[in-house]
């Protein structure tokens, strides 16, 4: 097990899991029309397109986990990315009470999956980047978090905690490029990664994540030496 991966035990992460469900269940609830065809925080994407991308995400790591606990696995989506963004692109559309359900009874679906899980189990193998299950974990406690941001129903970057901030920043931390040459480091935590480099970004830890993730940050992140915030890539 990483560094990284041992910040927070997986008890602490499906507790932190769990909170962000509660919170999805209660704020896409009273959801209408209107509602679900208002913008996201994501470019080109309503929060209808983002209740369909959670409700499958959801129902493919649940899939994940099932399989791998009886040591099979298989395809995250069937057909791949491009089953992925077909339901995305068809599904968008249906009405505020299917969108509202499809999102919740996914994260009902996955709850019930990882309930079935001994500790033994999030080191089975699965589909998933050909990785341990654990990595659904992650990946899920990051996509959970950062599209509820996306969604824009008051819920921010500012309450994320630290141990996620942390896991966001340095598993993206290849979006400032190959390249050496760009630091970063966390004024209110102890979290410093290359912070000899020739560019170094500063910022509080949550700011940090919010803006390395694309996402809207209570405070900009400042460069030294002064200028231009780097370019971010591709994730990874």
């Amino acid at each position: 097990m990483t560094d990284e991966q041992s910040t927070l035990d997986i008890a602490g992460r499906l507790a932190e899991i769990g909170t962000v469900h509660a919170w999805l269940r209660s704020a896409i609830a009273g959801l209408d029309e209107d509602g679900v065809r208002a913008p996201s925080g994501l470019p080109g994407w309503s929060r209808a397109h983002v209740l369909v991308h959670l409700g499958d995400l959801s129902r493919a790591f649940a899939r994940q986990a099932r399989y791998a606990q009886r040591g099979e696995t298989i395809e995250v989506y069937d057909g791949g990315r491009p089953t992925r963004d077909k339901s995305i692109e068809e599904n968008h559309s249906r009405d505020a009470e299917w969108l509202r359900n499809h999102a919740i009874t996914g994260l009902d679906d996955l709850e019930d999956a990882w309930s079935a899980l001994g500790s033994a189990d999030w080191d089975r193998p699965c589909a998933y980047r050909d990785s341990p299950l654990i990595a659904t974990q992650f990946a899920w406690w990051r996509e959970s978090a950062l599209h509820g941001v996306d969604l824009a129903l008051d819920n921010t970057s500012e309450q994320w905690s630290p141990a996620l901030s942390a896991h966001v920043v340095t598993y993206l931390q290849t979006r400032l490029g190959p390249e050496p040459g760009v630091g970063l480091v966390a004024t209110d935590a102890g979290l410093a990664l290359n912070p000899g480099a020739d560019v170094v970004v500063t910022a509080p830890l949550t700011a940090l994540a919010a803006w390395i993730s694309g996402r809207p940050a209570a405070v900009t992140p400042s460069v030294t030496p002064p200028g231009e915030l780097p370019a971010l890539h591709a994730w990874p």
